[in-house]
Parts: C-alpha cells; sequence; structure tokens
C-alpha cells in the first residue's frame, strides 16, 4: 500500500450552523464577493495575456466542501459550472490517493473532468482551517495554446479528443506547498508559448492564494462558523428567492430550435433543441431531442451543456439574485450522453463554448424569455437572443519582435446584444456569458500583435429587425504589419444559418461573415498616402472561406475582413417608427434594402422619410401577410375581446372566450386558435426570401426561414428558422390555459 492511501485523508470540517445577524451577513457577504473581484485583479496583474486583460475570459470564486459555489466572479459564467464540476472531480479522483491536503493546489484541463474544453485551464485549491478542509478556491482562464494538431488548440480537423490537446486529469499541481516543478515543466512543455502558460499558471495561483489569504483574514475576525454559515445562508437565499419566482410564473412548456452548421469536416447540420418544463418551483431542460455528437470539434460534454444552461439562467431570470448553488438546485438538465451537447469520450470538444456550448446557452436564453414573456411582471427582462457564435481569428508565427506569438483576435467580444419588449438591443452589448466584458483596446492589440487595423466599426445589418431592433456587432479588418507571414485559422457557425433568433415577430440577426483577399494593392495605396477603410475598395483575389476551413497562410499583401451576427429582433418590424429606422439608415445600422424589405420603410435619396410611400409600403405587405396560406381554422370562431388569462409576449394572449381559452391576437383582438394547440397551425405562414429579411442572411441548402402571421390584421407573430422538413416548433404551451 502507498503512503498516500496509508494516511487517511484530513477530515471535511463539521461546522455548527449559526443564525447571523442581518448586518453582519451583509458585510460578510459583500466582502466574501469582493474576494473574487481581487483574486481577477491578481490575474491579471500577472497573467499579461490578451485573453485575460483585454478580454476577460476567465473566472474565479470561492466553493465550499463539496464544491458547491459559493461566491463567484462577474466575468466568464461558463465557467460557474465548469470550475464547480473541476471541484468535485478532484474530490472524486484524488481524495484517496494522492489526498487532498493543506497546501495542495490542483490543475485540470480535461473537458471529460470538469473543464470546457482544453485551453480553459483551472486551478483549485482546497482551504483548510486547523487541519480541515472548509472550503476551496478555484479560478479558470482560456491559453493561449495547450499544444495539439493546431497551434490556439482549436483543432477542427480533430476526430478524436487526443487529437486536440494534453489533457489533465485532476493533478496535483503543488504538493503540501511544494511545486512539483516536474510536472509544471512537463504541462508547460507541451505548449507552444510554454512562458504564456507559466504565467498564466502564476496568475492562477497567486488568485487563489489572495482567496486563502482573505478567507483566513475573515475567520480570524468573525469565526469560521459565522462565515460558512453566511456562505450556506447565501445559497439557500438564492434557492428560496428563486424558487419563489418560478412559483409566480405559469406552469408550461417552452420549446426552442437551432441549428450548428459544419462540424470542422463537412457543412452538414445539427440540431440543438430544448424543451424547458416548469412546474411549481422546478425547471427541467430537456435536450434529449438535439443530434447526436459530431465528427468534428464542435460538441460539447456535459459540463459544457450545464454551463451553456447556466449562463443562459443566471442574467436572465435570476438578475437579481446571489449567483451561487443555490440557483442550480431548481434546475435539471436532462440529455442521453451522445448527443452533440453531451458528447461521450472520445468525441472531439476543442470548439468549447464557440460551438455547441454557445447554442445550448442562446437556446436557454430564448426558452426562459419565453417562459418570462408570459407574466406581466417579468417580461421586461425577457430578451430575444443574443449574438449566438462569435468567430475565431487565431495567428500563429514570429511578432513584430521577433517573439513568438499565437493569439486570437479579440474584437469578436463586441457582439449585439438582443432587443427587448420596451428597447433596442446594445450596440454591442458585449457577449451574454460575459458579465464584466470590456471592448479590447485596438492600440493594445495592435502593440502585441503583428497586425494593423484597416478599420473596426459597427456592421450595418448585423442585428435583427424588429419592432425594437436587436444590438449591433463590430465588425474589423486586418493587415499584417512588420512580418512577412503567420499562419491563420478561423472557426465558428453561423455562416448558412441565422443563429440569433428574434422574438414573437422579430426577425432574425444577420449570419455571420468572414472574407479573405488575396493579393491586394493595399500596401501601394497607403504608400501613397490614401486612407483605405474598405477592402472591396482595392483590387483583389478573393478566396473562399468555408465556417471552418483548415489553417491558412497570411501574407504581406492579403486582408482578412469580419463582421459577427448580433442581437435578435423583438415585435413585428412593422411596428417599428418608420422614422427610426430612417434614423438608423442615416446612421449606417440598417441598409436602404433593409428599411425597405424587412421594415417596409421608404426613404428618399437623402435617405429621409418618404412617408405616402412608407404607408402605402407597409399596406401591400400587410394585405400579402392576410393571405398567407394556414393549415387550420376555427369552424365557429369567437367573437369580442374575451378575458385575458395569460400574456405571451406583448403581441398574443391566452384568452377566455365563452367559457374556452383561445390564442388572441393582441393587434386585433381575433381568437384564431385553441390555446392548446399549436398556434403556428392556425396562422398564415410564408416561407421566407432570405432577401426580405436582410441583406446578411445566407441560408443552408436544407435551411428556410418560416413566418407566421395574423390572417385578420397582418400582424407577425413567429419567425422560425427550421430544416425544411422539421414540423412547427410548438414555443410555448401553458397548462393552466
Amino acid at each position: 500500500m502507498t503512503k498516500a492511501l496509508a494516511q487517511a485523508p484530513p477530515p471535511v470540517y463539521e461546522f455548527e450552523r449559526r443564525e447571523v445577524d442581518p448586518v453582519t451577513f451583509e458585510v460578510v457577504r459583500h466582502r466574501l464577493l469582493a474576494v473574487t473581484d481581487e483574486q481577477a485583479a491578481a490575474l491579471s496583474a500577472i497573467s499579461g495575456s490578451p485573453l485575460v486583460n483585454e478580454a476577460t475570459d476567465f473566472n474565479t470564486g470561492i466553493y465550499r466542501a463539496g464544491g458547491e459555489v459559493a461566491v463567484m466572479g462577474q466575468t466568464v459564467i461558463f465557467h460557474a459550472a465548469s470550475c464547480s464540476q473541476m471541484v468535485r472531480q478532484v474530490i472524486h479522483d484524488c481524495e484517496t490517493d494522492p489526498g487532498i491536503h493543506e497546501g495542495d493546489v490542483f490543475i485540470v484541463n480535461s473537458p471529460y473532468k470538469g473543464a470546457l474544453h482544453a485551453p480553459d485551464m483551472g486551478v483549485l485549491a482546497p482551504i483548510f482551517h486547523k487541519g480541515e478542509r472548509i472550503g476551496w478556491t478555484g479560478a479558470a482562464c482560456h491559453q493561449l495554446d495547450v499544444g495539439g494538431m493546431v497551434h490556439g488548440s482549436f483543432a477542427s480537423k480533430a476526430v478524436d479528443v487526443r487529437q486536440e490537446a494534453m489533457l489533465i486529469p485532476p493533478l496535483k499541481l503543488i504538493d503540501r506547498g511544494v511545486t512539483r516543478t516536474d510536472v509544471w515543466n512537463m504541462i508547460t512543455g507541451m505548449s507552444r508559448l510554454p512562458l504564456n502558460l507559466s504565467l498564466d499558471l502564476k496568475g492562477l495561483l497567486a488568485a487563489n492564494n489572495v482567496a486563502q489569504r482573505r478567507l483566513d483574514e475573515l475567520i480570524a475576525r468573525y469565526g469560521v462558523d459565522t462565515v460558512l454559515s453566511v456562505m450556506d445562508e447565501l445559497i439557500d437565499l438564492s434557492e428560496r428567492r428563486l424558487r419563489a419566482r418560478l412559483r409566480e410564473l405559469p406552469d408550461g412548456r417552452f420549446s426552442a430550435r437551432t441549428y450548428l452548421d459544419h462540424d470542422g469536416h463537412e457543412d452538414n447540420l445539427h440540431r440543438i433543441e430544448v424543451t424547458l418544463t416548469k412546474e411549481g418551483d422546478q425547471l427541467t431542460f430537456d435536450y434529449s431531442s438535439s443530434s447526436p455528437q459530431a465528427k468534428g470539434f464542435v460538441n460539447c460534454t456535459y459540463t459544457g451543456l450545464l454551463a451553456g444552461v447556466y449562463a443562459g439562467v443566471l442574467p436572465t431570470i435570476a438578475y437579481d439574485l446571489p449567483w451561487t448553488e443555490g440557483i442550480f438546485r431548481p434546475i435539471e438538465v436532462i440529455a442521453p450522453p451522445g448527443l452533440i451537447c453531451s458528447a461521450q469520450w472520445p468525441a472531439p470538444v476543442s470548439q468549447g463554448p464557440l460551438g455547441a456550448m454557445w447554442l445550448t446557452e442562446t437556446t436557454a436564453v430564448e426558452v426562459v424569455s419565453k417562459l418570462m414573456s408570459t407574466a406581466p411582471k417579468l417580461m421586461r427582462e425577457a430578451q430575444a437572443s443574443p449574438s449566438a457564435g462569435p468567430d475565431i481569428f487565431n495567428i500563429h508565427g514570429r511578432n513584430q519582435y521577433g517573439e513568438p506569438a499565437t493569439g486570437v483576435m479579440l474584437d469578436q467580444t463586441m457582439t449585439g446584444g438582443g432587443a427587448y419588449m420596451h428597447r433596442d438591443g446594445l450596440s454591442p452589448q458585449g457577449h451574454h456569458n460575459i458579465i464584466a466584458g470590456k471592448a479590447p483596446n485596438v492600440e493594445s492589440l495592435e502593440l502585441i500583435m503583428p497586425v494593423l487595423y484597416l478599420y473596426r466599426r459597427l456592421v450595418s445589418d448585423s442585428a435583427g429587425p424588429g419592432r425594437n431592433r436587436g444590438g449591433l456587432s463590430s465588425g474589423a479588418s486586418y493587415m499584417l504589419h512588420d512580418v512577412q507571414r503567420v499562419e491563420a485559422l478561423c472557426a465558428c457557425h453561423g455562416y448558412g444559418v441565422p443563429t440569433a433568433a428574434g422574438m414573437y415577430g422579430g426577425l432574425p440577426a444577420g449570419c455571420n461573415v468572414h472574407r479573405l483577399y488575396r493579393e491586394t494593392n493595399l500596401r501601394e495605396r497607403l504608400a501613397a498616402g490614401e486612407m483605405v477603410s474598405d477592402p472591396q475598395q482595392l483590387t483583389f483575389v478573393e478566396q473562399e472561406l468555408s465556417a471552418k476551413p483548415p489553417a491558412f497562410a497570411f501574407g504581406l499583401d492579403d486582408v482578412y475582413e469580419w463582421g459577427p451576427q448580433g442581437g435578435g429582433g423583438w415585435g413585428d418590424p412593422l411596428l417599428r417608427d418608420p422614422s427610426a429606422v430612417a434614423a438608423d439608415v442615416r446612421l449606417g445600422a440598417v441598409t436602404r434594402h433593409t428599411a425597405e424589405h424587412a421594415y417596409g420603410v421608404v426613404l428618399t435619396q437623402a435617405n429621409e422619410l418618404d412617408a405616402s410611400a412608407t404607408e402605402a409600403c407597409r399596406a401591400l405587405l400587410l394585405e400579402q401577410r392576410r393571405g398567407w396560406a394556414t393549415t387550420g381554422s376555427l369552424a365557429d370562431p369567437p367573437s369580442g375581446s374575451g378575458t385575458p388569462l395569460f400574456p405571451v409576449g406583448d403581441q398574443l394572449a391566452i384568452a377566455r372566450h365563452a367559457g374556452e381559452p383561445y390564442w388572441t391576437c393582441s393587434g386585433c383582438g381575433t381568437a384564431f386558435a385553441p390555446a392548446g394547440e399549436n398556434p403556428k397551425e392556425y396562422l398564415g405562414c410564408d416561407v421566407a426570401d432570405p432577401a426580405d429579411l436582410g441583406t446578411r442572411i445566407r441560408l443552408h441548402p436544407e435551411i428556410e426561414v418560416r413566418r407566421y402571421a395574423c390572417t385578420a390584421c397582418g400582424r407577425q407573430h413567429f419567425v422560425e428558422i427550421a430544416q425544411r422538413d422539421a414540423p412547427p416548433l410548438f414555443d410555448v404551451r401553458l397548462e393552466d390555459a
């Protein structure tokens, strides 16, 4: 028997839960939150990585002895699930052998052991008090490179997780306060950027050291039982408040569906579909109807699925609650093993948050928003989909100082937010799952990367049209600067499927776009003193890029351009104030084409509103909608306005007519379908021409966009992206209607 097995592990502290007075509770609570901020500051100060300092691609936290989230940082909330799962995995794998002792530190990056994907490394340390374990502290951040078959470790051509990167199961990095230099050297030696990885690891260690010191100070002042009682009460408080909020909402089932295009090998479609069942004070997210796991790297593990659901829930329905383990207790997440969102070993998963995980988040946002839209008190917090998948542009080679350089251009963090019932989405908002994100500084990126910006600006038509428009995303274009050549890699989805969906008649955001211009005359134009901010003004040969092309050379006369999708729209675009649309055109947020085709707004040559032409255009579009074909109709439709039972967004309602509940159009008051049936079967349906949805909509050959409108007044109530043979999605089913 080994020495580690022979020694009994130190015990977990059994504390006495005590009542804490409100003042002390708030002081300790806010001090715990401040500790996570101080952890973030320590990591940022030491790391030096642009992913940490410019993109805030990390998170910190404090956990109870079993891995439960006590407090979490406000950066990448995907890690709320990940770090907690990593702690649980450390306990499961290491409690007995090699043991968990005071002064130990563990490192994990295996996506099948709690990490989101291999580049997201977690460093976790047990917290002891008088020889007994009372909790854990943890921090995780995205690494610039963790080995594998391609630089940056986004292995789009992998078919096995073992090809993607080094995989670290729970491994003891520091043993009772002594760094295991052999382990450290092994880990850093498998990266193309060992010095950068070393700095990140030191930053993560510093973050945990800060947390341990500050917790020791809190315990010295208030006592260990008081501090732990505050943690447990915070967890219980979150649970009580979320359950109380859920009890105020009607029971029902709420569905969302989207598609991921291209798995790195083939341009095939993978469905991510969820049904949320709300019953009493419990939420069940069922992803069982999603596609089987893919051949390529777009999958996520069950940890990634939890991360996506939690990232969808926390800022949406739990926006004003303490973010602790208590939020997760009323939530059940179902997905049989082997789906694209619950992949089994050894499926590749290195796209990580940018793949299926991101779409589990946006579908979770969508179904939670549909639930919230059935209650007037919470409807203002419901939202259309935020940007549903930013691209990566990763370059590898030597930078302008002759140093090894691998890194992601970070403009993709500046994406648009979804529209709300009462306002447009933010332009840009930043990622929904990065609460404390920030816009990366152009000069900072040019300082550390061998590139020169041609432009960075908000992208026209990137947002989804609606009565309230989605938020615009920022796009950028680059050339090389002070180097001859680098290797580049890009990989995302949403090029042939609009994945940022609208709500209640709002249109989806424009698709992702990326272009590679070869053999340009840019340098000659710049040498002549010209300012070029539009690559289309150059002479060039465009190289077609798939959604996930193999790595390619990026040279002196090349220009790369990308524009992420924005946020989805809310409500019928024909209800948007025409003068607001005209103002959007003058600002460059919306093109003249989209103004006329999606909004029905006609402008003069000077981009001023032509009121009479707009009125005629909208009247014609409404007339066309009233003629759209329906699948079913009521034999004896009730008359009158009925008695409202539940709103469903602000354009539909369930109302009682002569004792029976019906779907009712809030625009004209028409009852058009029984409340227990899919309203889409009774609305007029049209398969849209992509050009009528905006200039940035591209559709995979298997995809169509269906629009559903009231045949009495023409108001548009649903816009659905679906495979051609897919039945209409039943979005909202209320049990008490």
